[in-house]
C-alpha cells in the first residue's frame, strides 16, 4: 500500500521523517550493553508506520499487533518510544501565525471539536451543549487559501468558541490583523455574518445582508477544509481511546504531522 493513504504522508515526507528521527537516536549516548536481551524484531521504518498507521487510521493496537506478528504490548512501546520522537523532530514545522500576520493576511478563525469517551474527569466540564457530545474544543486560524496557520491548544468541550478563541490567546494574536468568522464570536473584531432578528422592523435581513452573509460563507469554506484535512487523521476524527490526559500532546502532534504533510508541495490526498 502506498505510503501516502497508509501513514497520511508521501514517501519523501516519510523518509525525511524517519532520518531526522534516526539523527535524534544517533545523538544520544546510551552505555554499551553486554551480550543478551531481547533482539530488535522491527526496524525504525516499520515501527514509525505502525505510529503514524495508528494515528491517521485510529486503529485498535490488537490489530496492528496481529498484521506485523507482534504483540499489543510492543505495539504499546513502540507508540510511547516514537510519540515524543515525532514531537522533537518535527518541533519547527509549525508556522509562525505572527508573520501572516506581518504579511497582513486575511485570515478565518473557527472551532472545531475532538470527541472523548464518557468517563469520570469528563462528564461536566467535557460536555458540549451544541455538539451533544464529550469532546475538547480546538481553535484553528487558516489563510483564505485554506492553508492552516495556526491550532490552538485544547480546551474542555463545554466552552464555548467565544470563550475559548480569548482564552487561548489567539483572540490577542488576531488584534492586529482582519479575520472572518461566524456568529459563534460575536463580541469580537471579526468579520462575522449579520444576524436574522437585529434589523428594525420585521427582522428579516435585507437583500444587502443576504448577499455579504453568502460572499462571507463562501470564503470561510477554506477554514472547513483545514478542518476536514486535520480530521483525516482519525484518531482526532473519531472517539479518543487512549489515556485522557495525553491527549493534548496527541493533538500537538498531530498538528504538526499535518503541518510537515502540508509543506509538501503537490501533495494531494
Amino acid at each position: 500500500m502506498s505510503s501516502k493513504y497508509s501513514t497520511g504522508l508521501p514517501l519523501t515526507k516519510f523518509m525525511e521523517l524517519q532520518n531526522r528521527i534516526q539523527e535524534i537516536l544517533d545523538g544520544r549516548h546510551t552505555p554499551s550493553k553486554g551480550p543478551g536481551g531481547r533482539p530488535i524484531i522491527l526496524g525504525l521504518h516499520q515501527q514509525l508506520r505502525i505510529v503514524l498507521h495508528l494515528l491517521r487510521h485510529n486503529v485498535r493496537q490488537a490489530f496492528i499487533a496481529d498484521q506485523y506478528g507482534i504483540s499489543q504490548p510492543t505495539v504499546s512501546r513502540i507508540y510511547r518510544k516514537l510519540m515524543p520522537l515525532i514531537s522533537i523532530a518535527l518541533a519547527l514545522e509549525a508556522p509562525d501565525i505572527k508573520d501572516a500576520v506581518a504579511r497582513g493576511e486575511s485570515l478565518i478563525v473557527d472551532g472545531t471539536d475532538v470527541q472523548v469517551r464518557k468517563h469520570r474527569p469528563a462528564i461536566k466540564t467535557h460536555y458540549s451543549g451544541k455538539k451533544k457530545r464529550h469532546c475538547l474544543n480546538i481553535q484553528v486560524v487558516t489563510t483564505l487559501a485554506g492553508r492552516t496557520v495556526y491550532i490552538g491548544e485544547p480546551v474542555p468541550g463545554r466552552m464555548h468558541d467565544r470563550a475559548a478563541f480569548t482564552q487561548t490567546g489567539v483572540e490577542q494574536l488576531l488584534a492586529d490583523s482582519p479575520y472572518l468568522a461566524d456568529l459563534g464570536y460575536q463580541g469580537t473584531s471579526g468579520m462575522i455574518p449579520y444576524k436574522k432578528g437585529n434589523r428594525p422592523g420585521t427582522g428579516e435581513l435585507i437583500e444587502h445582508d443576504q448577499k455579504f452573509n453568502k460572499g462571507l460563507s463562501r470564503h470561510r469554506a477554506a477554514v472547513e477544509r483545514g478542518n476536514a484535512h486535520l480530521k483525516n487523521w482519525k484518531i482526532l476524527s473519531e472517539i479518543y481511546r487512549g489515556v485522557f490526559h495525553e491527549l493534548p500532546v496527541v493533538i500537538r502532534i498531530v498538528s504538526l504531522l499535518e503541518f510537515f504533510r502540508d509543506n509538501a508541495l503537490g501533495t494531494r490526498y
